[in-house]
């Protein structure tokens, strides 16, 4: 059992959206072998709910609140130090003298970090062996970001594309292993950060297949579901162009076809979708189940997509058809066809998304999705790489 100092640049409970699902996976995995001490950024006041829980379940914890003033103070000072936006929005004093004292008084054995963010804070100031699970090459997302962009924004991005790439390179000079989401993000910061390439491995995500499962309740027959935290630009961007560009097609074949976007803080842009014929925007809902197995169809119509999509593993993992761009299949080796269906452009997607609404696709793909998932996607499988890499072999299964 050794001492691991876990840090997170947002409190991993309830584990209700993409980057928290993964989190509290890999912390409870970890927590089950190891004494933890857990570090996290709270940039929602609900957070804070769950302080006293994980002080009694760990060694101790700490939670920095990362309020709107503050991430804007913090990214304002980024911009006049040349630090990367995407990092200073996550500086907190509180938080930093709390690891202080952890290292101190402590001595962890080892450091996981999870969001190369939070390396801010141990860098060069610790001799644990230190882990950073970069999830996806996050610095690529911004220049996407900048090809598409507008003056200014277009600067700001590359900008901040740049500034990222240096602040990673001089983590993963200091860590012993990085950690990464799929092998095509392993090979993008590969290259971005080719002196640090061989110290990269793939730990993919999971899916909770006993949550997520069947209860053998029917779909609706017209409803296509799309799951997501809807304030973060892809899926915004996705919810936009099915609702507005994609929709239109599938009811010309299937008028009674509804599309509904389920997940929080949806942005005035989606929240503007529920005016549109057969359209419904739930923001926040306490359970997604319902809802995926409401749906005839699932939708995953992203065109930036980061790693792998726990919306597409969820929906298929509930035994319902799913759609998905090829985006939004990195890292997920289902089989087009008979695991998951692709369409890629409008009229494309419009037409598999009708044709499985008309019962005109395989009717057993939902079966079959669910049980590649079950097959290749439980994070008890999945989360074994990491108890090399803490115990020092370095060895994944794939990179």
């Amino acid at each position: 059992m050794a001492k691991v100092l876990f840090l997170a640049h947002r409190v991993p409970f309830p584990p209700n959206k993409g980057d928290k699902i993964r989190a509290f996976h890999i912390l409870e995995h970890l927590a089950q072998r190891h004494e933890i001490w857990l570090g996290a950024g709270a940039d929602d006041p609900a957070d804070l709910e769950h302080l006293q829980p994980a002080k009694a379940r760990f060694r101790d914890a700490y939670f920095a609140q990362l309020g709107p003033v503050r991430r804007s103070a913090n990214m304002a000072v980024s911009l006049v130090t040349g630090a990367p936006l995407s990092v200073g929005r996550f500086r907190h004093p509180g938080l930093a003298d709390w690891i202080r004292r952890v290292l101190e008084n402590e001595r962890p054995d080892a450091i996981y970090v999870y969001s190369s963010a939070l390396a801010q804070y141990v860098t060069g100031r610790t001799g644990a062996k230190l882990i950073v699970d970069f999830v996806d090459a996050d610095a690529e997302k911004w220049r996407a970001y900048a090809q598409t962009a507008g003056a200014p924004a277009k600067w700001i991005y590359a900008a901040e594309f740049r500034r990222l790439v240096r602040f990673d390179a001089g983590v993963l000079a200091a860590a012993v292993a990085g950690i990464l989401v799929s092998e095509t993000e392993r090979q993008i910061l590969g290259r971005l950060l080719p002196d640090g390439a061989s110290k990269l491995h793939v730990v993919p995500n999971g899916v909770d297949t006993e949550y997520f499962k069947p209860s053998g309740a029917a779909s609706d027959g017209r409803t296509i579901v799309m799951c997501g935290t809807m304030d973060y630009r892809p899926n915004v961007e996705g919810a936009i162009w099915f609702a507005r560009e994609v929709l239109p097609k599938v009811r010309q074949d299937v008028p009674e076809a509804e599309f509904v976007i389920v997940g929080a803080k949806p942005s005035p842009q989606v929240l503007a979708l529920g005016e549109l014929p057969g359209v419904e925007v739930t923001g926040a809902v306490p359970d997604v189940r319902p809802y995926l197995e409401r749906a005839e169809v699932v939708v995953a119509p992203l065109h930036i997509a980061r790693g792998i999509q726990n919306k597409v593993l969820e929906g298929m993992a509930m035994g319902r058809p799913t759609v998905a761009t090829p985006q939004a299949l990195d890292g997920i080796a289902a089989t087009p066809g008979r695991d998951v269906l692709v369409g890629d452009g409008v009229e494309n997607f419009a037409k598999v998304v009708a044709d499985t609404l008309r019962g005109r696709t395989p009717p057993d793909i939902g079966e079959r999705g669910r049980r590649y998932v079950v097959e290749t996607h439980k994070w008890t499988e999945q989360l074994r790489a990491l108890d090399d890499i803490i115990e020092g072999s370095g060895h994944s299964r794939s990179g």
